[in-house]
C-alpha cells in the first residue's frame, strides 16, 4: 500500500475537509514497477501540477520506480508554504489564499 502525504492545494483537492494542521494522507495499492508518472495520472495529475516531489525522502522524477509500500509526498507548483509560509504568517509579501482558487 502506498501512503501518499498531500501538501498545499492537494490538501483541499483530494480530501475536502482536510485541516491545514494534520497530516493530509491517501493509501493507494502498489502497482508493479509503476512509474511516478503513471502515478500521477491515477490520481488525474499532470506533472505541470507539480512541484518537488519525494519517494521515501528522495526526490522523485517522471521515471522513477515506486517501490512497494512507499511513502510519498506530493507538493504543488508553486507552493506558497515553501517560501517560510509568509501568507499563513501574515508577512504581507503574499497577500492572495492560494484555496481560494478552488
Amino acid at each position: 500500500m502506498l501512503k501518499i502525504y498531500l501538501y498545499g492545494i492537494f490538501k483541499k483537492k483530494f480530501k475536502p475537509d482536510a485541516s491545514l494542521a494534520e497530516d493530509t494522507v491517501i493509501n493507494l495499492p502498489n502497482e508493479k514497477n509503476e512509474q511516478f508518472q503513471n502515478l500521477l495520472k491515477r490520481l488525474g495529475l499532470s506533472i505541470k501540477e507539480c512541484g518537488d516531489c519525494f519517494i521515501n525522502g528522495k526526490l522523485a522524477y517522471q521515471d522513477t520506480i515506486i517501490p512497494k509500500n512507499a511513502r510519498i509526498g506530493l507538493f504543488p507548483f508553486g507552493m506558497h508554504l515553501l517560501d517560510g509560509g509568509q501568507y499563513i504568517k501574515g508577512h504581507g509579501y503574499i497577500t492572495t489564499n492560494p484555496f481560494d482558487e478552488l
